[in-house]
C-alpha cells in the first residue's frame, strides 16, 4: 500500500465511475420540488453536483468546520438552493468535540486512528461544536418541505450510525424517500459505526439496499463505499 500522505489512497479508477453511476441514479431519485439533507457537506461539492443535474428545491448543507462551512456560504450565493448550516449532527442536540483533519474532508466526531495512510485522516486541530438531532430539524421545517424530503446523504466520517438514528421517528420511506449513506469496510477511526449496523438499522425502518458505490485501496480491497437505500 502507498503510504503518501499527498492524496487519499484510493483507486480513482473507483472514483470517476461511481461518480457517474450516482449521477444517473441522482436524476431518477430526486425530482422537482424536492428537499436534499446533505449532512457532513464539506464544500458543498455534493449539494452543487446535485444542483447542476437535478431541478431540487433545497440541499440543507451540514458541516462544522469553519473552513468548509463558510466555503458552502460562498457556494450559497450562487446556488439559492443550498442553505449552509453550521451545525454536526450527531443523536444529541448539543455541543460535541470535533477533530479536525489536514485534509478537512476526513473530519469527525471520532477521533481518527492513528497513523493514517492519508491527509484525510491526519490529525490537525480540535476544538467544540454545536450539534443537531435530525428529527429536532426536519420538525422545524415548514409541512411541504417534511413532505418532501427525497434523499438524506450522509457523510459523517464514522458517525453514520448516529446520524441515521437521530432521524428519529422521521427514518422511514414515507418520510425521507431514500438514503444514501458511506459505509467503512476499514477501520478509520476510534469507536466508528459498522457496516452492518448501518444496513440492519436501515432494513428495520423499511429500507432496502438498492446499490454500492465501492472505493478500493490501491491493494485492490474493499476500503469503504456509498450506499444507496431506497424504500422496499
Amino acid at each position: 500500500m502507498n503510504h503518501s500522505k499527498h492524496r487519499p489512497d484510493i483507486d480513482t479508477e473507483d472514483t470517476i465511475n461511481n461518480q457517474k453511476a450516482l449521477r444517473v441514479d441522482l436524476q431518477r431519485l430526486v425530482p422537482r420540488q424536492s428537499v436534499v439533507l446533505d449532512v457532513g457537506a464539506n464544500r458543498g461539492q455534493f449539494a452543487k453536483m446535485l444542483i447542476e443535474i437535478t431541478p431540487v428545491t433545497r440541499v440543507f448543507c451540514f458541516e462544522p468546520v469553519k473552513e468548509a462551512y463558510e466555503a458552502v456560504k460562498v457556494l450559497s450565493t450562487k446556488y439559492i438552493e443550498i442553505l449552509a448550516i453550521r451545525q454536526a449532527v450527531c443523536v444529541e442536540d448539543g455541543t460535541r468535540m470535533f477533530y479536525v483533519t489536514k485534509s478537512d474532508i476526513g473530519s469527525s466526531l471520532l477521533k481518527p486512528i492513528a497513523d493514517q495512510p492519508s491527509e484525510w485522516l491526519t490529525p490537525s486541530t480540535q476544538y467544540a461544536v454545536d450539534t443537531v438531532r435530525l428529527d429536532s430539524f426536519i420538525q422545524r421545517l415548514s409541512v411541504e418541505e417534511r413532505s418532501n424530503i427525497s434523499l438524506l446523504k450522509s457523510d459523517a466520517q464514522g458517525t453514520d450510525l448516529d446520524v441515521l438514528r437521530s432521524a428519529g421517528d422521521y427514518l422511514t420511506p414515507n418520510v425521507i424517500k431514500s438514503v444514501l449513506v458511506e459505509m467503512n469496510f476499514h477501520e478509520f477511526y476510534h469507536n466508528q459505526c459498522t457496516y452492518g449496523e448501518i444496513i440492519l438499522l436501515l432494513d428495520k425502518a423499511g429500507y432496502k439496499l438498492a446499490r454500492l458505490y465501492p472505493y478500493r485501496a490501491h491493494d485492490n480491497w474493499l476500503w469503504w463505499a456509498d450506499a444507496l437505500f431506497i424504500g422496499k
